[in-house]
């Protein structure tokens, strides 16, 4: 077992992108937080100004517009979900957040459109939820300079007329790699077809959405290389056939509330044990296994842990990196163990 650390000694990568039949990226590049103050990198050049006329962050965020779409990927089914039948083709809908050229605001704009070009996001909703449970989380992390696409799986979805169904994470994990295939593509759907920046892909989810990508991040049988870094909200290790944390695996943050009820905080500690490479668990006091991602009290707080996590892998945005440190000390947020491979 690994050393609990006093301070945060996590630094995060950017990954290599590319999936299996896709290119690369390019090397990963390591982020020291001891020398991020002095480090000015293109990216954080390129960011767009908000009207603060700082670059766009969890400590400058902007406004948000708010967009619903259904897509569909023609080449997966999905099972019945009794009593609806099932279909040949697997329709996904969407609830997509991104920045607007506003002062931030917790109203969110209809069909605005988008400011500047940004890292997209996957988030993954638990079982028997939706994306409208996570709204002021994933409001946040749109404010903070990210495209944030949060599917309603079709077996899984609490929007869906239909006793949820259990067990679809492996075709919810493949939803995930549909969607970054679909919003990093030339076929993107308008404006988001010139929106979305290059390189690489976020991803979040919690409980069964955790599990979900955790797949993508981590499993040979759904990993999509474009990732690069994953966050897992009260989530547990299973590995659905396959072995997880293979070579060059993006970075990880486990967030888990102290008190978990359903998947207790000894499934996060296992996560990070088991990843030998970059990895960072937070425990979050106080609250349940869904209160992590939507008490009152925690919503705020993880929202800047996980923005700033995004921006500093995704973006090599060395400010964020050099706020991570204080991100974690913040009640009802705790470090608990953090290593890197």
């Amino acid at each position: 077992m690994r050393a609990i650390a006093v301070g945060v000694m996590l630094t995060l990568a950017l990954c290599s992108c590319g999936a299996s039949g896709s290119s690369s990226a390019g090397p990963a590049t390591p982020i020291d937080p001891a020398g991020a103050g002095s480090i000015a990198s293109e990216a954080d050049r390129s960011t767009p100004l908000g009207p603060s006329g700082a670059p766009v962050s969890s400590s400058d965020p902007i406004g948000v517009g708010i967009r619903h779409l259904v897509v569909t990927d023609p080449t997966r089914a999905i099972a019945a979900r009794p009593p609806l039948p099932g279909s040949t083709s697997r329709a996904l809908g969407l609830t997509i957040r991104y920045p607007i050229d506003a002062p931030a605001s917790a109203a969110e704009t209809p069909d605005a459109d988008i400011y500047g070009r940004w890292p997209l996001v996957v988030f993954a909703h638990g079982f028997a939820a939706s994306a409208d449970t996570y709204a002021p989380l994933l409001h946040s992390l749109a404010a903070s300079g990210f495209v944030v696409v949060a599917p309603e799986f079709p077996l899984s979805s609490s929007t869906i007329a239909a006793p949820a169904v259990e067990g679809d994470e492996p075709e919810q994990a493949r939803d995930v790699n549909f969607l970054i295939d679909l919003f990093s593509g030339p076929a993107a759907p308008a404006p988001f077809d010139s929106s979305i920046a290059p390189g690489s892909v976020g991803v979040m989810g919690h409980s069964d959405g955790a599990q979900t990508v955790l797949l993508s991040g981590y499993s040979p049988a759904f990993l999509d290389r474009r990732i690069g870094a994953v966050v897992a909200v009260s989530g547990r290790y299973s590995t659905f056939g396959g072995r997880w944390f293979g070579d060059d695996a993006p970075p990880l943050l486990v967030v888990q509330a102290s008190a978990d009820e359903l998947n207790p905080f000894s499934s996060g500690i296992e996560l990070v044990q088991r990843d030998p490479h970059t990895a960072m668990l937070v425990a979050v006091d106080g609250v349940t296994h869904l209160g992590a991602v939507t008490d009152p009290a925690a919503v705020d707080p993880v929202a800047r842990l996980v923005a700033d996590t995004f921006a500093a892998s995704l973006r090599a945005d060395s400010g964020a990196q050099m706020r991570l440190r204080g991100d974690v000390a913040v009640s009802p947020l705790r470090l608990v163990d953090s290593h890197q491979g």
